[in-house]
């Protein structure tokens, strides 16, 4: 199997895994706080997202965010999306609406399938600036879908403490 097929069947079985543990989610379950420090889902969703719309639009399209062009932090009430920039204090309690949030993974994901789909092997060398240095285009799919994956299966164990099937297996 050459490295574009395997990148579009890596992305084809993320995105089912991340279908399968979110499209179920209600409200009340986005914004449960677990115990100790960790993040309720909606945290966590728009954490990973915004990490998704980054890399594919920024890093690998060169055009803005969805989460600006969107207004995404209108739509959710913040000033930014929670990580490296902006911080975890604004988002950390606050309540979350689950609409916009799968409108923007929606958004997000459509503009991923587009960049996977069209994907060439000469693209994967392409230099791009990501977390700081010039890197292969291919280490922003490698470090970004594990992040995606990472995070949903935090999701599951998440939900999983709140008494519901967190797996769709």
């Amino acid at each position: 199997m050459d490295s574009v097929a395997y990148i579009q069947k890596q992305y084809a079985s993320l995105k089912r895994q991340f279908d399968g543990v979110i499209l179920d989610t209600t409200e009340e379950q986005v914004n449960w706080i677990p115990q100790g420090t960790g993040n309720s889902i909606g945290v966590t969703m728009v954490h990973m997202i915004n990490g998704l719309d980054s890399a594919f639009q920024t890093v690998l399209r060169g055009k803005p965010q969805l989460w600006e062009s969107e207004k995404m932090g209108e739509k959710l009430g913040l000033s930014g999306p929670p990580g490296r920039v902006h911080g975890w204090d604004e988002i950390k309690s606050k309540p979350l609406p689950l609409e916009p949030i799968l409108e923007y993974s929606v958004a997000v994901f459509k503009q991923v399938e587009e960049v996977v789909s069209g994907l060439k092997a000469e693209d994967l060398d392409r230099l791009v600036t990501f977390y700081g240095s010039e890197r292969p285009a291919a280490d922003a799919f490698i470090m970004n879908f594990s992040h995606v994956l990472v995070h949903t299966g935090e999701i599951a164990a998440i939900k999983g403490a709140i008494g519901v099937k967190g797996l769709p297996f």
